[in-house]
Parts: C-alpha cells; sequence; structure tokens
C-alpha cells in the first residue's frame, strides 16, 4: 500500500520552516560575495589578487570543518541551538575582518577565513539535515531548495556590499553585514527546530518509487566501514573539478573564445543564477528517477560540456558555461539526498558533513591546480583536461555505486 500521503505530519506547517530555513541559509553564503569585497582588500592591505585570495579559499576548506562541527553539535542539542551557535559565530567573524588593522592582513584568514568558515558551515549542514527531518518524503526537493538559497546569497547581497564599499569602507560594509546575519539568522531560528515527536511516524516510501534507501540509521562510525561512503565521498570530490577548475578562466578567455566583456559579465551573472536553479532543478528530478541514475546523467552531461568548452567560440561558449554552472549546481543539490538515502536521517547531518570532505579537499586544491598552472604553455589545456577526466572517472564510480542495504 501506498502511505506516502497519509502522513502525520503533528499540524507542522513545513513549508513555513522550510522557507524560515532557506531565509537564515542565506546567511551561511554571504562568503560567496569576496569577488566584489576582494579589490577593497588589495587596495586597504596592498595586497596582489592571489594574497587577497587566500582568506576565500581558506573558508572553503574549513567549511567542510565548521560543517562537522555542527553535526557533532546535532547530536548533544536541539537543532535551532545548533543554529544559533553557528550563525554567532558566522556573525562573530564578519564583524572581526572590519576590525583588521593595515599591516595585519593576515588576521582576515582567521576572521574570514576561519571564523566564518567554522560558523558558516554549522549553519550549512543543520539547515540540510533539519530539512530531511521535515521532509523524508522528498528529501531532493527539501535539499535543493535550501541550498539553492546559498547559491543565491552572495548573488543577492552583493549590491548591498558594493553600495557599502563604495560609499563608506571596510569597517562599516563588515559591520552592518554581520548585523544583517545576526537578525536574520535569529528569525530563521525560531522556526527551525527538531520536529515534534511522532513527526511523519507513519511514513513510507511510496512502492512505485525508484529512490533507493536503507532500513538501517547508521552511526559514523558504521559509515566509514562501508564501501558506499568511500564510493561517494570519491565521486563528491570528482564532481568539483568540473566547474572549479574552468570558473576562474572563463572570463580571461572570453577575448580569446570571440565574446566581449560586457558578454562574460553577463553569463557569470546567469551562471550564478542557474547555478542555484541546478541545486533545486536536478534534485528534484532525483525525487522521481532516482539519486543514481540522476547523477550519472549529470557526470555524463558535464563530461559532454567540459568537451565542448575546449572548442567554443562565440555565444555558443557562454551557453556552454552556464549549463556547466546548472549542472554543478545539480551535483551539490544532489549529494546531501544521496548520503541520506545510503546512511539514514538519525545522523544525516555528521554523516553528511563527513561525505562533504571529499568536496571540501576539492574546493581546495582546484584553485591551488589554477594558480600553479597559470601562465603556463599547457595551463589552459591541462585544466580542461582534468575537469573532463575528473567527470569520467566519477560517472565510472557512480555507475559501480550498488543498492544501499
Amino acid at each position: 500500500m501506498d502511505t506516502s500521503t497519509s502522513i502525520d505530519n503533528k499540524g507542522v506547517n513545513r513549508i513555513l520552516v522550510l522557507a524560515m530555513g532557506m531565509l537564515g541559509m542565506m546567511t551561511s553564503g554571504i562568503g560567496y560575495a569576496w569577488s566584489v569585497i576582494q579589490p577593497y582588500v588589495m587596495e586597504h592591505y596592498a595586497l596582489d589578487g592571489s594574497a587577497a585570495s587566500v582568506p576565500f579559499s581558506i573558508s572553503l576548506g574549513v567549511f567542510v570543518i565548521g560543517s562537522i562541527f555542527g553535526g557533532k553539535l546535532q547530536a548533544r542539542m536541539p537543532l535551532n541551538r545548533v543554529l544559533l551557535i553557528g550563525i554567532v559565530i558566522n556573525a562573530t567573524g564578519m564583524f572581526l575582518s572590519g576590525l583588521v588593522p593595515v599591516g595585519m592582513s593576515w588576521l582576515l584568514t582567521v576572521s574570514f577565513g576561519i571564523i566564518m568558515g567554522i560558523g558558516g558551515g554549522a549553519v550549512y549542514n543543520t539547515m540540510v539535515a533539519a530539512m530531511q527531518k521535515y521532509f523524508p518524503d522528498k528529501l531532493g526537493m527539501a535539499t535543493g531548495a535550501i541550498l539553492s538559497t546559498i547559491g543565491l546569497s552572495g548573488f543577492v547581497i552583493s549590491p548591498l556590499i558594493s553600495f557599502l564599499l563604495k560609499n563608506y569602507n571596510l569597517t562599516i560594509m563588515f559591520s552592518a553585514i554581520a548585523a544583517i546575519t545576526l537578525a536574520i539568522g535569529l528569525v530563521s531560528c525560531m522556526f527551525v527546530k527538531n520536529p515534534p515527536a511522532g513527526y511523519m511516524q507513519n511514513y513510507k516510501p511510496a512502492t512505485t518509487t525508484r529512490v533507493q534507501s536503507t532500513s538501517k540509521q547508521y552511526s559514523p562510525n558504521e559509515m566509514l566501514k562501508t564501501r558506499h561512503y568511500y564510493t561517494i565521498l570519491i565521486s563528491f570530490f570528482l564532481a568539483v573539478p568540473g566547474f572549479m577548475l574552468i570558473n576562474p578562466q572563463f572570463v580571461v578567455l572570453s577575448s580569446e573564445r570571440l565574446i566581449t566583456g560586457a558578454q562574460a559579465l553577463t553569463a557569470v551573472m546567469l551562471a550564478s543564477v542557474l547555478q542555484a536553479a541546478g541545486r533545486i532543478v536536478v534534485p528534484s528530478i532525483s525525487d522521481k528517477i532516482g539519486r543514481k541514475i540522476t547523477l550519472v546523467t549529470v557526470f555524463i552531461l558535464s563530461a559532454a560540456t567540459i568537451s565542448g568548452l575546449v572548442v567554443a567560440k562565440g555565444l555558443l561558449y557562454p551557453a556552454l558555461f552556464i549549463a556547466l554552472a546548472f549542472l554543478y549546481g545539480g551535483f551539490l543539490g544532489t549529494y546531501p539526498a544521496l548520503s541520506t538515502d545510503y546512511f539514514g536521517t538519525k545522523n544525516a547531518g555528521i554523516n553528511y558533513a563527513l561525505v562533504m570532505v571529499g568536496f571540501g579537499l576539492a574546493s581546495v586544491l582546484c584553485p591551488v591546480l589554477v594558480r600553479a598552472v597559470k601562465g603556463t604553455e599547457l595551463g589552459t589545456a591541462l585544466s580542461f583536461a582534468i575537469a573532463g577526466g575528473a567527470s569520467l572517472v566519477g560517472l565510472v564510480l557512480m555507475l559501480s555505486l550498488k543498492k544501499p542495504k
């Protein structure tokens, strides 16, 4: 019998919870506006582009540590309390970034890179885990919706950051954004909390669904002993280079690929929007056709898109780049649901945080690789080759992933 529609939600308005979660999740992605902040950091602290990008690069790696931190806290205290801790840490890092004196720019790595990375990661992980508890019947949709806002947050907040920097200074900008982050986060914490006891306890997946999930609730230690974990971890690592290696070079290659600077800028903006769209559209599709077939398809399309980008010129070049951004968003939106399918919802927060180690390693290594090959004769070709090769190896791994036990 299909019991997916006869569920007891204990009177909870889970759509409101999702909406408030999406609002709060925006505080976790403010760091993605660093591209707007960086030129002012370079001027104020007399840094070159490479040095000025370090705080953001560090934040990507520390973000995973923050996610693990948030996942561990969820086993000890209510979700809304973990969220509050993460939001306060995030806002504190933002505020302290505005107090860094000239001559001590390395402190930005501590405030923006480490403190904000930990706070943002804790918020991210807790929000994902919370939505999966409220939407066990629509894991992909709920996860994708919550993650789409982190993709859009930098896009939404960038105009305000730009206005504050043009009219005031770094200190006022960081202080104002910290206050906004704290206010939004506090409102979100009022709604995102543990579901009541017995919430959707009679829910069972529809017999017609193609989504395969485990009947066991894995502890982190149990998960680490499975082959499934390492297959998912490594495939997630391989899902990142396709976009992360090509994105930094897209604008640089624009004239060579016969598009104008204005067209390149428009493509970058559209790519941000489409990446956010990919985070909700692709995992929502995975709710219907299954997580594995969805990711197999995205790996195939990513490899094909990267191959096209190698030779594309004219408007085809930005069109393929925008498509690649959409597919990358699809990866980011689908892996949290895949992790829960294989390891259960009870420890979804900490388990997914450990899966995210693959994402974190790739996010740190890709910028290092781009800088290492920049200006070399084979630099661009090597980046594209690694990006395409990673997608193909990721495809093989995903095809080898067996059903959850």
